[in-house]
């Protein structure tokens, strides 16, 4: 039984406190582009890693990964300035009380740091 407990304890302990990403710059080079062109970013970003991309709304993006044990769901709001990447839930990621394990972690700082490489890269038309 104590081994059980310490197994517990130590799966508590690996979480991390949930990353959202809030009003994270657009880079400078990027706030020029039409929104269109914003979003488009946005969802090749994501596809690049595996990420499906839906609209929901203007400058609304729902996006998942999904993966054979786990998944993570997140929102994506954006306009000219500004991207915001917020945890909309998970499965198999141990998410309890505003903690969750730290790969669900690791895909939002890839997905955050995507977007911006697929921003400051794209052409200023379609």
């Amino acid at each position: 039984m104590a081994v059980l407990g310490f197994a517990v304890m130590l799966m508590a302990c690996a979480n991390e406190p949930i990353y959202d990403v809030r009003s994270h710059p657009v880079p400078a080079k990027a706030q020029t582009l039409s929104l269109d062109r914003i979003e488009t970013a946005i969802i090749d970003a994501g596809r690049s890693r595996g990420w499906r991309m839906e609209r929901s709304g203007p400058g609304k993006l729902r996006a998942a990964q999904i993966q054979p044990k786990f998944s993570a769901e997140v929102e994506i709001a954006f306009d000219a300035k500004s991207f915001s990447i917020i945890h909309a839930g998970s499965k198999g990621m141990n998410e309890n009380n505003g903690s969750v394990h730290p790969h669900y972690n690791f895909w939002i700082r890839n997905l955050e740091s995507d977007i911006d490489i697929w921003l400051t890269n794209a052409p200023l038309t379609k």
